[in-house]
């Protein structure tokens, strides 16, 4: 079907809003609510594979209820016997928009604690996400985070068939050194990621990415980062990013419950003392 002129029965699309290479999201109102809802179309009716994972995706999604996992409305076919799932729509854009940008650290410390306590409610489930980066966190219109594309989550207690034959599943610039290495994964992994993403929004950069696959990948399993640099507005983030980045998956929060209680702990100074005034 061209999706250009793609038709859905109970709502008017607007656009397209996004296209990877499984499926595209676009904008659209629902008519019988009259609300504005993303609608997340597969790309092809003839992967068994994909359909299987898509409407394993929306079956997971229905069960996690918490303001920083998104909402799903629903999940159909349409005539062409695609799947789509219906979702809230996000206005705020993702975070991978703001690459490179310094973030407040009030802010920074105020998304983490978000994407955490959603994090919490995904492993309570017995599953993992797999695949936490800048590009799976937007924002709503009032600037809460909110965690989507829950595609490649797994249960804890299964074998990934991808892990069985040496393949990694998610993002190497956000991936645990366990992750890039094939290894079986659980909640610490994510936890691992979200400080990746933390300690990007403190100091603009990702400091793991290199400029090719394999020398990213070698960055997470051998890079020792300075963190003890990290001094004045930032000093207090330093022994949770240490936790959040250990190597060694024992020695990081043994879940998110343990996370979210050290970032509580954490007490900012008042941003107004550490801005430059004029000479």
């Amino acid at each position: 079907m061209n999706d250009s002129v793609l038709d859905i029965p109970g709502y008017r699309l607007h656009g397209l809003l996004g296209k990877g290479g499984m499926a595209a999201v676009y904008l659209a109102t629902q008519h019988s609510l009259q609300r504005q809802v993303a609608i997340k179309v597969l790309g092809k009716a003839e992967d068994q594979s994909f359909t299987l994972r898509f409407i394993r995706e929306g079956h997971l999604l229905a069960s996690l209820h918490h303001p920083a996992i998104i909402t799903i409305y629903d999940i159909d076919r349409l005539p062409d016997g695609r799947h789509y799932l219906a979702m809230e729509y996000l206005p705020g854009g993702d975070l991978a928009r703001h690459k490179g940008e310094l973030f407040a650290p009030e802010r920074a410390l105020e998304i983490v604690r978000q994407i955490a306590g959603g994090l919490a409610v995904v492993h309570a489930k017995g599953l993992v996400h797999r695949d936490v980066k800048p590009a799976n966190i937007l924002f709503r219109g009032d600037g809460s985070a909110v965690l989507t594309d829950f595609g490649v989550a797994k249960d804890l207690d299964l074998d990934s068939e991808l892990t069985q034959f040496g393949i990694a599943v998610g993002s190497p610039a956000y991936s645990s050194p366990e992750q890039a290495q094939c290894q079986p994964l659980d909640a610490r992994s994510d936890i691992y990621s979200l400080g990746v993403i933390l300690l990007e929004m403190l100091i603009g950069a990702n400091p793991f990415r290199g400029s090719n696959y394999t020398q990213t990948v070698m960055n997470h399993m051998q890079l020792q980062l300075p963190l003890p640099s990290l001094s004045g507005a930032l000093g207090p983030f330093r022994g949770v990013l240490e936790r959040m980045l250990a190597k060694e998956p024992e020695q990081r929060f043994a879940n998110c419950q343990e996370l979210l209680a050290a970032l509580e702990a954490i007490e900012l100074g008042d941003p107004d003392e550490t801005r430059l005034g004029p000479g």
